[in-house]
């Protein structure tokens, strides 16, 4: 009996000592956590979104997306925005120019009318969408208007009835319906021309510029870019009352530090059994391959299909709805590669991007720079691979050194891959 009472005591004294440490522990827990969360509000509080002027509602909002702290470009243009002036900005990409221009535009709206304030031009379909995917998330009430080429006219004449805020259109639909009165350019309070330098460019400079001289001169005019070159610099302030303030980000290393960037030596009949070979290696969750014309997306996409890829292709031929549902398609995982031209290198925001492929090289630094840019985004990993010939060669390289990266060259060995080093001979 003494030694069972003993036993019983040992066990009453052993679940005492570990409740004891249980209890430490979720105390440490706690104060680790509740440390995290000081942490948080010190960062929010110093040289977060509230310090540059922006609202607790659309910083909670911004929590939920993950984003708890500005960019540079964020804290350089958020609060010049919010104080209506005129602005230039470039910034590679990756680095938040949407939500630069988009936060501040949205803080200052004014919610009592029922007139179109904000006119967001942008070059292409996809990047419409995108942004007012980002509108949406940030402001589900707000009503806001896809203005676009190949999409029911009709159907957007109904939705501008619904009293927009925010248009954010193509320039060729954009001032289609300004020609039919639908859209009354003096109420229009800011302009924003996202991807300048193509904007400005020969095909879209006629529409802007007339679209510019429908709204009042006094409206804000926002430019923002990867890059912007000098020849634009003067046609943008043109279109200005007062000289816009130029924001320049990174200008030294326009590429994240982030991305690799690999090639591989190969002749133009072996490239497609290298790309296959890659795709098997790599295994990539989400990729992007990148050819020269627009003609050969279906053929590429289709041998890569026969060989057992999960694969589509997408480029400027396809309609619309086609274009809309195949991006959904591989935002959303169901489609893990993307083969596709130039076309979607521009401005597209799709997270979760590892691999880049240069099946054809690009056709210069900049081509190169907006491709690699839909990887490595939101300061993640991401990895650039170029397929190049001999003749080639010297090319790339030179797009290295215009963008101050470091090319690694790989080689294959089978199902393995490895880096090419090249030895001096002994003499």
């Amino acid at each position: 009996m003494k030694k069972s009472k003993e036993t019983e005591q040992g066990k009453t004294i052993g679940n005492n000592k570990m409740m004891e440490q249980e209890k430490k522990m979720e105390q440490e827990k706690t104060t680790d956590n509740e440390k995290k969360l000081d942490n948080e509000k010190m960062i929010e509080k110093e040289g977060g979104f509230s310090s540059l002027g922006i609202s607790l509602s659309l910083i909670n909002k911004l929590t939920k997306l993950g984003i708890r702290v500005p960019t540079q470009v964020q804290q350089e243009a958020l609060p010049a925005v919010l104080a209506k002036k005129n602005l230039l900005v470039q910034s590679p990409t990756g680095t938040g120019k949407t939500l630069a221009y988009l936060l501040p535009l949205l803080e200052r709206l004014n919610y009592e009318t029922k007139e179109v304030e904000v006119l967001v031009l942008v070059p292409s379909r996809e990047l419409a969408f995108q942004v007012v995917r980002v509108i949406q998330a940030l402001a589900e009430k707000l009503v806001v208007v896809p203005l676009i080429g190949g999409a029911s006219a009709e159907r957007q004449v109904q939705s501008l009835k619904e009293k927009p805020k925010i248009v954010v259109g193509t320039p060729g639909r954009v001032l289609e319906f300004f020609k039919k009165r639908k859209i009354n350019g003096q109420t229009i309070k800011t302009i924003v021309v996202d991807e300048i330098d193509k904007m400005l460019s020969a095909g879209f400079m006629g529409d802007v510029l007339t679209i510019f001289k429908k709204t009042l001169r006094s409206r804000q005019v926002l430019f923002f870019s990867a890059t912007i070159p000098h020849n634009v610099l003067s046609e943008a302030a043109e279109l200005m009352t007062t000289p816009p303030d130029f924001i320049l980000v990174n200008s030294t290393g326009t590429v994240p530090e982030q991305i690799k960037h690999l090639y591989f030596m190969c002749d133009k009949t072996r490239k497609l059994l290298t790309l296959d070979k890659l795709l098997r290696i790599y295994q990539p969750q989400r990729a992007m391959i990148f050819i020269g014309r627009n003609e050969g997306v279906t053929f590429l996409a289709g041998q890569l299909k026969e060989k057992g890829h999960q694969v589509e292709g997408l480029h400027s031929d396809l309609s619309q709805l086609k274009r809309k549902n195949l991006i959904s398609a591989f935002r959303e995982g169901k489609v893990p590669l993307l083969v596709t031209t130039d076309l979607l290198a521009r401005g597209m925001d799709i997270a979760g991007i590892e691999y880049i492929f240069n099946f054809d090289l690009p056709l210069d630094t900049k081509h190169y720079l907006h491709r690699v840019g839909r990887t490595g985004r939101a300061g993640k990993a991401g990895t650039a691979i170029t397929l190049v010939s001999e003749q080639q060669k010297y090319l790339l390289y030179k797009i290295a050194r215009d963008l101050k990266i470091t090319l690694e060259e790989m080689g294959l060995d089978g199902q393995k891959v490895f880096p090419v080093q090249y030895r001096k001979r002994k003499r």
